[in-house]
């Protein structure tokens, strides 16, 4: 995993105007998906290097190299928190009757 970070790593620009896809970023390393690369990102990030992603055009990640794409940023983490926390909440709901032990009836 240490090699993968560092291959990746050396793919990565500073600036949100040079994101690369996970998509592309995949097929330079020879992988059919960008799982490994996410996880290596993942890595990064653990390590103290601050690689954000874009979801407007360019999309794909990126090193954040101003306060304003390190903020920015973070208000998609934020956004998203928020999303699974409600899809959490709803999921919690439809799945009540699996969750929760059904009192047998006495006979």
């Amino acid at each position: 995993m240490k090699e993968l970070k560092a291959e990746v790593r050396s793919l990565l620009r500073y600036g949100r105007g040079k994101a690369r896809t996970g998509k592309d970023l995949a097929k330079v390393l020879g992988f059919k998906d960008d799982r490994v690369v996410r996880l290596a990102i993942r890595g990064l990030i653990a390590e103290g290097l601050p690689v954000a992603s874009s979801v407007q055009p360019p999309y794909g990640f990126y090193i954040a190299s101003s306060y304003q794409e390190a903020q920015e940023y973070m208000k998609v983490l934020h956004s998203r928190l928020v999303e699974d926390a409600y899809r959490r909440k709803d999921f919690k709901l439809a799945s009540r009757e699996i969750l929760q032990p059904h009192q047998m009836a006495l006979i």
